[in-house]
């Protein structure tokens, strides 16, 4: 078997080849077609201070049955401590959980942000996003409890962004986090 440092190399070379051969085309297209409609809402909720990035696409595991245009869009704005999530569902109501997936933002001064952080550190892998910007991925079998949702996090300008996706999402979470560190941030409509 591998020992730890090789395995880190094999599972980063994705993400390391997708961000060299991107590398030439930094301007990002702006958020996927999904939150669109939502755009205005989301900056009118989003707290003063916070600087939010989403991917510009969701791209899901094949075969999926899921359609980027059928998601549902809501937002969970938080002021102790200060923080913004922006989470799609793949239904209005369901006596099943219907949570596809959510994207957050805590300023780098949360006392529970960094924590966070620092636990997705020590326990999990880290893969390098863009430049200096390293990210660290929980796996949800690894999490305690166990979880059917990975988590990765990352800091950057201020802000520490993370994104919760099923676990079997994995590349995609990664290729959605090299998204957002390469989007423009946006802010609070005024």
């Amino acid at each position: 078997m591998f020992n730890s440092s090789w395995r880190r190399c094999l599972l980063a070379m994705p993400v390391m080849l997708t961000t060299f051969v991107g590398s030439g085309m930094r301007a990002a297209a702006g958020p996927a077609a999904v939150f669109i409609p939502h755009m205005e809402y989301i900056q009118r909720n989003l707290p003063v201070g916070l600087a939010m990035r989403l991917p510009e696409w969701i791209p899901l595991s094949e075969p999926s049955d899921i359609q980027e245009d059928q998601l549902r869009v809501r937002i969970f704005p938080s002021s102790n401590p200060q923080s913004f999530t922006v989470s799609l569902f793949t239904c209005n109501r369901s006596p099943y959980p219907c949570l596809l997936g959510s994207f957050a933002v805590d300023r780098s001064t949360s006392v529970s942000a960094q924590r966070e952080l620092q636990r997705h550190q020590a326990l999990g892998e880290y893969l390098t996003l863009d430049y200096n910007i390293k990210g660290y991925l929980i796996e949800g079998p690894q999490q305690n409890p166990y979880s059917d949702f990975s988590t990765f996090m990352w800091q950057q300008n201020g802000m520490i962004y993370s994104l919760s996706f099923p676990a079997i999402e994995r590349q995609n979470i990664l290729q959605m986090a090299i998204s957002m560190v390469r989007q423009r941030p946006f802010y609070r409509l005024k």
